[in-house]
């Protein structure tokens, strides 16, 4: 109802890009393989220290997960370790925001451009973040957030997707109503 409009509408504020909500963090992750087209045999580049719905979900709708290595200082994703793991087949680069601290999304950004694969980002805990002066929310292709009771931002339970690209998010949207 009019109460889940205004919640999206103070989310895409914070994200600096519009956002839909859905049931969980890990709906949100769903929704967003699902808005780029993830199919079987697509590899998906995530890190391994993240809770493991970033890699289910994708495994779900038939990914293969690759594993890029963390940076020892943040615990995000190497961004030398991912270009080292893209092949013919990655489909998208997702970065998780350990602890709240955005991963390196302008390395992560040039290296998606240059082999021209998605960059997601999975913000679960790093709503209301910044990187470099820009919200966490309108970095990647698509970002999702959760509002588990252990996120920095909690609902009881829930979570968003956000997106620069208004055909993504359309596409999650749709996905997220029984697509």
């Amino acid at each position: 109802g009019p109460l889940v409009e205004l919640f999206e509408n103070e989310i895409s504020k914070v994200a600096g890009s519009p956002a839909i909500s859905v049931s969980s963090g890990t709906a949100a992750l769903h929704c967003a393989y699902a808005a780029i087209g993830i199919e079987p045999g697509d590899e998906v580049i995530t890190p391994p220290l993240t809770f493991i719905a970033t890699q289910a979900t994708a495994a779900l709708m038939g990914a293969k997960i690759v594993f890029a290595d963390i940076q020892e200082d943040t615990g995000n994703i190497d961004p030398k370790a991912v270009e080292a793991a893209i092949t013919p087949r990655t489909k998208a680069i997702v970065a998780v925001d350990y602890a709240g601290h955005p991963a390196d999304m302008d390395e992560l950004r040039l290296i998606a451009d240059k082999h021209s694969i998605y960059l997601i980002e999975d913000a679960s805990h790093s709503l209301g973040s910044t990187y470099k002066g820009r919200p966490v929310g309108s970095l990647a292709d698509l970002t999702t957030f959760s509002f588990f009771p252990t996120k920095n931002i909690t609902t009881g339970e829930g979570g968003a997707v956000s997106s620069p690209k208004p055909e993504l998010l359309a596409k999650a949207k749709s996905f997220s109503r029984q697509g």
